[in-house]
């Protein structure tokens, strides 16, 4: 930390002329003086001004501009109290008498105090600057003292009412002119930069019109273009490499590209064994209306949804990946942390965009981007303020000589970079991804520092795995041989046997709900993966607690066809391939839920004919659940909506079931405060206000 002699010694020489101009002009104002009524507007309109300037020049102008308006509105009533303690009286020729008072120097130190102080502190922590509590540290102070400064005005205007009404009439007359004119020109402004401002002409890279090695491609090994539509009828295009069929891969281009970009990566997950299906984006590659843009803010999220729903992919018993490079990666790690990310098992993000304020960014992505910062400034606020308008227009534009074409997209629109992006709170949606995942990046990449990977990541969610590539550049991930290889490699870890082994249910659970809903073809393909599995290796805890599951369903069905001696050889046999899994795994969630699940329905059907040993399944049920919510406690606020209310709904299901009504309660407000919003929160109040309200508390929105 520097003293605070060397504080005083690097200050530019132009602070203190600044200083003592504001000093004069504050002690000019304790004596009693007669000036223009323009003169007096001239420290709050220096107050408001730096405030402003403090806004367009932070980070993140929105976060900054939110702190600023609260200050503002916080601070106006007390400087329209201070204004209006000042006594005023207007002369015949226009001017005012003001009596001396002390605002003036004490506010003219304020700005200069503010100012300098918080340019000090950036200046020797750089680190404060960009985060989301100092940004709006640092607007509200600009906020404070322009709340104060035109409350101060307003005051005098307020005061000075009547005092003589040719002259105060005509200063209030014009402070109202001159107010006009400064929202005028606020207004003006903001729509001069929207209407003219664009992302400046940025020399060419040479990579950014051609991949390397691109010449020595096999154009014949190109699958051809195909398309799905999406819920507006607009086409969504893809390139199929048909692999496994229990094995999909997502891939998704960088940021200017296409599908086909991709080609060699997605040749490298095919040999790997992965059906492939690279994506091309929205504005890019054919898909959508119009090259660069969509119709609105994440709208790219909805089409990932739509693209997974057009192919069925929920009904495949499939491992789904979903892989993405350079923004495309932001665009992996905005859907990992989503709503929507249980559509995939598992994400890799190569080399991808995070933030602009983190600390893996380079300047303009090393060239490559052109922003128009002040536009994205003006759209930004009025986003904030509720007004999606103008997002169409053009704010990113890439260093490349390439026109808009089915392979190219130039420019972008607001709507579809934010669309790509994590958004201002980078940090807390990085936190609470909850699927598997890794960063992949080359050590020599020029857009983004490779380096910072691994500590930003470790710092906000440790889970996250990160691999740096020695040698490698930020194309060469996706292009040169040693990259696509490494990706395959890292896919390989995440779908491969290790991890197939640890998520049994992967192979079953579609086949077998089908085959619960009637599909007895799906049943018995479910079954005989279980069969083939036991056959290999009899202790295999999770194939077992499924065959328990199944042999229970057909212990049911036996007893509503009468076949009550086949059906208790059934139950018999299905509870004990349970327990025996449990006590194999009795650690393992993939084991205790679906022990859980399948006890659960059976214990509720026999209930009528045998209570005793409904009630002993039932604390058996209760007691998986308990140990799943103790076992997710740690990560409780990390899970999905669904998975914590059907946790919290079964406790409370299963409690009422052995009559314990207050037993049952506290889960039931739990849901109704946890998941507030939700169908959850929903049939929980119900069956708080009546515990024998048909409203159930599980299955709500599963399978």
């Amino acid at each position: 930390m520097p003293s605070l002699f060397q504080i005083v010694t690097n200050t530019p020489l132009w602070v203190w002329p600044l200083m003592a101009a504001v000093v004069a002009l504050g002690l000019y104002g304790l004596r009693p003086r007669t000036v223009p009524p323009v003169r007096l507007a001239i420290l709050p309109l220096v107050g408001l001004g730096t405030s402003v300037a403090g806004l367009l020049q932070s980070p993140q102008p929105v976060l900054a501009a939110a702190g600023w308006l609260v200050a503002l509105l916080v601070l106006l009533p007390i400087g329209q109290m201070i204004g209006r303690r000042r006594q005023v009286r207007g002369l015949p020729d226009g001017r005012l008498e003001i009596a001396g008072g002390w605002f003036m120097l004490l506010f003219g130190l304020s700005i200069f105090a503010a100012r300098y102080a918080l340019g000090v502190l950036f200046g020797v922590m750089p680190a404060l600057k960009t985060m989301p509590l100092w940004i709006v540290v640092s607007g509200a102070v600009g906020g404070a003292i322009a709340g104060i400064g035109l409350g101060w005005l307003s005051g005098l205007i307020v005061r000075a009412r009547g005092a003589s009404d040719g002259a105060i009439g005509r200063w209030m007359r014009r402070g109202a002119g001159a107010l006009a004119a400064v929202l005028l020109l606020i207004v003006g402004g903001m729509g001069a930069v929207i209407a003219f401002d664009s992302p400046g002409p940025v020399p060419t890279l040479a990579a950014g019109d051609s991949l390397p090695g691109i010449a020595s491609w096999n154009f014949a090994e190109v699958p051809p273009v195909s398309k799905v539509l999406a819920r507006d009828g607009a086409p969504l295009t893809y390139r199929l490499y048909p692999g496994r069929a229990d094995r999909i891969v997502v891939l998704i281009h960088g940021s200017s590209g296409a599908s086909i970009s991709m080609h060699k990566s997605a040749q490298a997950l095919q040999a790997a064994g992965a059906t492939v299906y690279a994506i091309s984006l929205r504005g890019h590659g054919g898909s959508g209306f119009l090259n660069g843009d969509t119709s609105y803010q994440g709208q790219l999220d909805d089409d990932l949804v739509d693209f997974t729903k057009a192919l069925k992919f929920a009904e495949t018993p499939a491992h789904r990946t979903l892989i993405g490079f350079s923004a495309s990666g932001g665009l992996v790690l905005r859907t990992a942390s989503g709503p929507h990310r249980q559509n995939f098992d598992d994400y890799i993000a190569i080399s991808p965009y995070i933030a602009q304020d983190s600390p893996t960014s380079r300047p303009a992505a090393g060239g490559w981007v052109s922003v128009a910062v002040p536009r994205v400034v003006a759209l930004s606020v009025l986003d904030a303020v509720g007004l999606p308008w103008f997002q169409g227009l053009p704010i990113v534009r890439f260093a490349t000589e390439a026109k808009p074409s089915d392979s190219r997209t130039p420019v972008y629109s607001y709507r579809l970079q934010t669309g790509m992006q994590l958004g201002r709170d980078w940090r807390a949606r990085i936190a609470r991804i909850d699927r598997p995942m890794v960063v992949v990046a080359g050590a020599e990449d020029q857009l983004f520092v490779a380096d910072q990977f691994a500590p930003l990541l470790a710092s906000l969610n440790p889970a996250l795995k990160v691999s740096v590539i020695p040698g490698l550049g930020h194309l060469d991930m996706i292009a040169d041989p040693r990259g696509t290889a490494a990706v395959s490699q890292l896919w390989q870890q995440l779908a491969g046997r290790e991890k197939a082994a640890v998520r049994f249910d992967f192979k079953v659970r579609e086949d077998m709900f089908a085959g619960m809903d009637g599909d007895r073809e799906s049943f018995d393909r479910a079954m005989q993966t279980i069969a083939d599995t036991l056959a290999a290796d009899p202790d295999h805890a999770q194939a077992l607690v499924w065959r328990g599951d199944g042999r229970l369903f057909l212990a049911g069905q036996a007893f509503r066809r009468g076949e009550i001696a086949e059906g208790r050889e059934l139950s018999d046999k299905g509870i004990a391939d349970m327990m025996r899994a449990v006590k194999l795994a009795p650690d393992d969630l993939a084991v205790r839920i679906p022990r859980a699940t399948g006890l659960q329905p059976f214990a509720n059907g026999i209930r009528p004919y045998d209570r005793a040993a409904a009630d002993r399944l039932t604390r058996i049920v209760l007691e998986d659940f308990e140990f799943a919510l103790k076992a997710n406690t740690p990560r409780w606020n990390k899970l999905s909506e669904h998975d914590r209310g059907e946790i919290l709904g079964a406790l409370a299901e299963n409690w009422f079931q052995l009559g314990e009504t207050a037993t049952a309660r506290p889960y039931l407000d739990r849901m109704a405060a946890e998941l507030a919003g939700t169908p959850y929160a929903v049939n929980a109040t119900l069956r708080l206000g009546d515990a024998k309200a048909k409203a159930p508390l599980t299955c709500l929105g599963c399978h």
